[in-house]
């Protein structure tokens, strides 16, 4: 069987073929090159544009806040620094070695605790001197006491005498030795201005023999006789006196003062005698006597003064008693008065100078006495000892201090308060403190220093001071603390974050204050405005477009971070807060 075979044959010209294959590769090629070069330039600037001169505006979200009802109180705050509420230092009296101690710096004592022993050589000759200040101290003391007492007793006589600027007559009687006085004289205290006699009585003083001691007796009806008027009258024995008279026979008398009538014919120095009727018999007297008028009084100024007006001042003139006869203006008196009360006063202070120094000395004689028998000194307030220099046999001098002691169970604190809120501080309020660990005191308010006031920075600030319980013993010696209080308070108020409060100024150039608030369409108080540029990521305020108006409003107290709104927003409003960054594209 015969088999047939396919032959293949070349082409005639198949090697120039094969040329023109390998020529079109090499075009290819250089236009894929050149097509990536475009690319990459092409990406090249886009990126710089995109990058570098392209225009971009940040997006955020809008965060939002809701008007609310709460409590917001304005406070004020400050710092003070605490110190101990009382604090003692503890002195030697006399130069001395100390003998033992018994306390150390930091130790917790009570008042009256024993704290050191001292002995002193010179004690003996310290305490005979300080008992000699004491004695002289209150010999003086006594001085001045009895000082006061004469002056006290002088102011009071004088005033007594306020109503003798009237010279009134004592009893009534006739008028001798006046003298002449006119209105505008004047008079020096005890100057003689008339003697008054009280001539509507006589007195008679006869002497009587002893054989009748127990016939005559006062009360006793007796008859007078005045020869010189051949007068007989009625009289009355007024005063027996166990006297010794003795006559030239060898009698011996006593006296009898006899007072009678006068029927107006009697005068001084009339010879009379009087007979008194015993058992039937007239029994007489030794011998006469003269009559004397009942009483005289020479009657003075008791002030001086001016004479402001004369009454019945005459020689031989009947006046009743009580009657003025002169008067004088009261200038002496006052300034009499004046000087007497100053005397009272600087004896008052002469008295209290002496006993304050008497006791002082007395404290001095006391330590004295504490230092010869080697007694212990305690402690004059309970604390803590802040320090304490002092070890056993130490030779100490007078009046060195050696023991200090604070008492921190109650400190206090000073604070300064401006004079914006220092109206708002009053004694016994309650201040919050707060040290720097977080832990809380209460301040009362105990001292409120305005004459201690500071100017500095445009304004006053005045020092107030503090008293806080420290039973714990939380508060040291020279701690910092911050301290609040309240000024105002508003209950149950519209408040708002302080930053939704914006401040804004419409086209006519006028300024409001406005919160943004989120609204389906503008609200009829709507404030007109212009957004002014800005160059930050976002603009300061929301536009309508975004759905925010801003409505005026008012605002009153403020905390660290809500605002009280008193009028143009309800509760329960959403309003603008800020906003919130989603992308930033700035280089």
């Amino acid at each position: 069987m015969a088999t047939e075979e396919a032959v293949v044959t070349a082409p005639s010209g198949a090697p120039a073929a094969a040329r023109k294959k390998k020529k079109k590769s090499r075009v290819v090629k250089r236009i894929i090159t050149l097509l990536i070069v475009l690319a990459v330039l092409a990406a090249a600037g886009f990126a710089v544009w995109y990058f570098v001169f392209r225009e971009t505006k940040a997006e955020g979200t809008i965060v939002t806040a809701t008007a609310s009802v709460n409590t917001i109180t304005s406070a004020v705050q400050g710092y003070g620094s605490s110190r101990a509420g009382a604090n003692a230092a503890v002195s030697v009296a006399l130069k001395g070695v100390i003998q033992e101690v018994y306390v150390n710096a930091g130790d917790v004592i009570y008042e009256g605790m024993p704290l050191f022993s001292i002995y002193s050589p010179d004690a003996a000759a310290q305490v005979q001197k300080a008992q000699e200040d004491v004695n002289n101290a209150r010999k003086t003391l006594d001085a001045a006491e009895k000082s006061l007492e004469m002056a006290r007793k002088a102011l009071e006589e004088h005033r007594g005498n306020e109503d003798k600027l009237a010279v009134r007559a004592p009893f009534s009687g006739n008028l001798t030795g006046v003298v002449e006085l006119v209105p505008g004289q004047m008079l020096e205290a005890g100057a003689k201005i008339a003697t008054l006699v009280n001539d509507r009585q006589m007195r008679l003083v006869l002497y009587f023999s002893y054989a009748y001691e127990k016939d005559i007796s006062v009360g006793q009806h007796v008859d007078v006789s005045v020869p010189g008027l051949m007068l007989v009258t009625d009289g009355t024995v007024e005063a027996i006196y166990k006297v010794k008279y003795k006559t030239p026979e060898g009698g011996v008398c006593f006296e009898a003062d006899i007072v009678l009538d006068n029927p107006g014919t009697l005068t001084e120095g009339m010879a009379a005698s009087a007979t008194a009727l015993v058992n039937g018999e007239e029994v007489t007297p030794y011998s006469g006597g003269q009559l004397a008028y009942y009483g005289t009084r020479e009657l003075t100024a008791v002030l001086g003064g001016t004479v402001l007006s004369v009454g019945d001042l005459r020689n031989y003139m009947d006046v009743e008693a009580g009657d003025i006869l002169l008067t004088q203006d009261r200038d002496v008196y006052e300034e009499r008065l004046a000087a007497l009360e100053s005397d009272v006063e600087a004896a008052e202070k002469q008295v209290e100078d002496s006993a304050a120094q008497l006791a002082k000395l007395e404290e001095v004689l006391v330590n004295a006495q504490a230092a010869e028998q080697n007694t212990e000194v305690t402690a004059p307030i309970a604390g803590t000892v802040t320090s304490c220099s002092i070890v056993p046999d130490q030779e100490v001098e007078a009046g060195t201090t050696v023991i200090t002691i604070s008492d921190t169970s109650v400190m206090t604190v000073q604070i300064t308060v401006d004079d914006r809120n220092i109206s708002y501080i009053s004694p016994g309020m309650e201040i919050e403190l707060t040290d720097w660990n977080g832990n809380s005191y209460i301040g009362v308010v105990t001292k409120i220093d305005i004459e201690g006031a500071q100017m500095g920075s445009g304004m006053s600030t005045y020092p107030v001071t503090l008293s806080v319980e420290n039973m714990m013993g939380l508060l040291q010696q020279g701690m910092g603390l911050n301290y609040s209080f309240v000024t105002s308070q508003s209950v149950d108020c519209v408040t708002v974050p302080i930053q939704c409060v914006k401040n804004i100024v419409d086209p006519d150039g006028n300024p409001h204050k406005v919160v943004f608030i989120k609204a389906d369409e503008k609200p009829e108080n709507a404030v007109e405005f212009e957004m002014p540029e800005y160059y930050g990521e976002y603009p300061p305020y929301p536009s309508a477009e975004e759905g925010y108006w801003p409505v005026p409003v008012e605002t009153g107290l403020s905390d660290r971070y809500n605002l009280e709104i008193t009028s143009g927003l309800e509760p329960g409003a959403e309003i603008f807060n800020a906003y919130m960054m989603t992308g930033a594209y700035s280089y």
